[in-house]
């Protein structure tokens, strides 16, 4: 199982949440920070993806080999001033040729379980919401979970919500519940 931290900070909540669900899982479980894959978004080109290869030369190759020896990914992702990181755009921007295919985006969002960190009122709902849209689209099951720093009385960037028991044990019953079927169905 392939982990990756889409936060700019690679010590933060989201380096947190997968190094807890790596040390509980049984199971194999690489964790990554996205920036240690620097890529850029698409262009400028003439979209040579479609009918060749991209033309950019950049670590998008090796998340994509990452991507492509795992069965199943977890994305950690926070919601910054009530957006997705710019990294998780880029992403699915240069993964989009592979994508463009209904069966490999079927197949690949089978595979994503989302840790979505965010407060309400402050973008976590529209950003859950362009997640689940995201999985419809693929015809797949929302697989999000979703974590608030105002449900503890902590601050997202100040606090370390794995401190938290009651996170801990959400946590743990996602890492249950991989161990048993996969990554969970949301809750």
């Amino acid at each position: 199982m392939l982990g990756i931290n889409f936060s700019s900070r690679k010590d933060g909540n989201c380096g947190d949440f997968l190094l807890f669900l790596k040390q509980q899982t049984k199971t194999r479980f690489v964790v990554k920070w996205i920036h240690d894959f620097p890529f850029d978004g698409c262009g400028p080109c003439s979209y040579e993806c479609t009918h060749g290869s991209c033309p950019k030369k950049d670590g998008f190759a090796e998340l994509t080999a990452w991507l492509d020896r795992e069965e199943a990914y977890v994305f950690v992702i926070p919601v910054y001033n009530g957006n997705l990181p710019s990294a998780f755009y880029r992403m699915l921007e240069r993964l989009s040729p592979r994508l463009h295919e209904e069966a490999e985006e079927r197949r690949f969002w089978k595979k994503v379980r989302i840790l979505l960190i965010g407060n309400p009122g402050h973008g976590l709902e529209r950003s859950s919401g362009i997640l689940k849209e995201l999985f419809r689209n693929a015809g797949q099951v929302p697989g999000i979970i979703t974590f608030s720093s105002t449900d503890y009385g902590m601050k997202s960037t100040r606090d370390r919500l794995i401190e938290e028991k009651e996170v801990r044990k959400k946590l743990m019953k996602a890492a249950e519940e991989e161990e048993q079927e996969g990554m969970p169905q949301g809750t």
